[in-house]
């Protein structure tokens, strides 16, 4: 985008109304109503409150250059600023301050001292049964809660998982928005696993030490949910039939949630706990700088220099963590690579001749069925994860546009 020609530079600029965030050397501003903010830093987030206070462009560089001795491209700023959509354009209405969002009582009520009091409860109970009775702790054997059918076994995991993945989701959620923040959900790919997202993109204009619990919601909130279902199934300890099963279900659900809980120390997958490592460090976006850094000693390697990633776009920050996690962040990849050559796909073999050997015996309508349900449940993951990857890589063929946030660095 550039900055139209007809612009008079002796005119205010007319901004929607900011937020402004001041962190260390960095300060993020940007409009809250649609979550679009940019890193600038102290001088130029100086020059942008004058802009909003009226002044106009021509005079906020003359006060720039006065105060500090530098001249700035204020056709260049604005432009950064169109692209982050903080200007108002001609026939747009100025955006009206952000209100309460919906849900924010509930959020304020779930993480309120008084459900923080019941949680801990909730957990020391949970900690207790356990000890008095040993076979109600995770294990892995309480996965197979059934061993009637296959079917009913696998639908029991990934069903039994679905609700407990939604309320680990809400938790991020309603975490965010007990701080006023919207929040969206989307399904995304890290690796070869299929996980839902929640994106809390207004947690870049909170303070640091607030956006803690909105990080770490969807795990506390999975470790109530095992405690729960641990109690049910100890209420249900002698229960027979019916309620057998209910308690048997119950251990199951608790102890693929113990593995989701696992899954998020994968921090190079962009879990939970790597986001609470960012915040953490003082990071802005790790990952990427790791990923090319890597990128770019691999084409040193290769001696390919024309095509390193220019590395005046990294952070200091960023630049200095990445220097050790981008050999954590490889290795990682490497182990889950190796887990898929080794365990992963000769298990989706082995499941395939399985299925073909029983159709093969019994072409019954309602053994087809029962093989072709068995097979959507093991493979959907695998199958949704290629295809998220490979829309992900068209999109990556075509033409590169920066983001805002690129830009807002960039010019800053």
């Amino acid at each position: 985008m550039t900055t139209p020609p007809s612009r008079d530079f002796d005119e205010p600029v007319r901004l929607h109304p900011l937020t402004y965030l001041a962190e260390g050397e960095e300060v993020t501003v940007g409009r809250a109503d649609i979550d679009s903010y940019g890193l600038f830093p102290p001088d130029g987030a100086e020059l942008l409150r004058r802009l909003e206070a009226g002044t106009p462009p021509n005079a906020a560089a003359r006060w720039y250059t006065e105060q500090y001795g530098e001249q700035v491209d204020m056709a260049e700023f604005l432009e950064v600023l169109e692209e982050l959509e903080l200007v108002v354009k001609d026939g747009e209405q100025v955006s009206a301050p952000t209100g309460p969002v919906r849900w924010q009582r509930l959020g304020a009520a779930v993480f309120s001292p008084l459900a923080w009091a019941g949680y801990g409860l909730l957990v020391l109970a949970a900690v207790v049964a356990m000890i008095r009775r040993p076979d109600l702790a995770p294990h892995y054997q309480n996965l197979f809660f059934t061993r009637r059918s296959l079917v009913l076994l696998t639908l029991g995991i990934v069903i039994g998982q679905v609700p407990l993945i939604l309320l680990h989701e809400a938790a991020h959620a309603l975490a965010g928005r007990r701080l006023g923040l919207n929040s969206t959900l989307s399904i995304s790919r890290r690796f070869y696993y299929v996980v839902f997202v929640t994106a809390l993109d207004g947690l870049v204009a909170v303070p640091r030490r607030k956006r803690y619990l909105p990080m770490l919601a969807g795990m506390i909130t999975d470790v109530v949910a095992v405690c729960g279902l641990t109690l049910v199934a100890a209420a249900l300890h002698d229960a027979t039939g019916a309620g057998g099963l209910v308690r048997r279900l119950c251990l199951s659900m608790a102890f693929a949630a113990v593995l989701r809980l696992v899954w998020q120390f994968y921090f190079f997958l962009r879990t939970d706990l790597y986001y609470l490592a960012i915040t953490v460090l003082g990071c802005n976006d790790l990952q990427t700088t790791a990923r090319q850094m890597l990128r770019n000693r691999l084409m040193r390697l290769l001696r390919r220099p024309e095509r390193t990633v220019d590395e005046s776009t990294w952070r200091e920050r960023d630049r200095d963590v990445a220097r050790w996690y981008s050999w954590l962040m490889l290795a990682g990849y490497v182990f889950l690579t190796v887990t898929l050559l080794t365990a992963a796909i000769p298990t989706g073999i082995r499941l395939t001749e399985v299925a073909v050997h029983k159709l093969h015996t019994d072409l019954s309508p309602v053994n087809v069925a029962d093989v072709l349900t068995f097979l959507v449940l093991n493979f959907w993951e695998p199958v949704l994860a290629a295809y998220l990857a490979f829309r992900a890589w068209r999109r990556r063929s075509r033409p590169a546009v920066p983001t805002a946030k690129e830009t807002a660095h960039a010019a800053g």
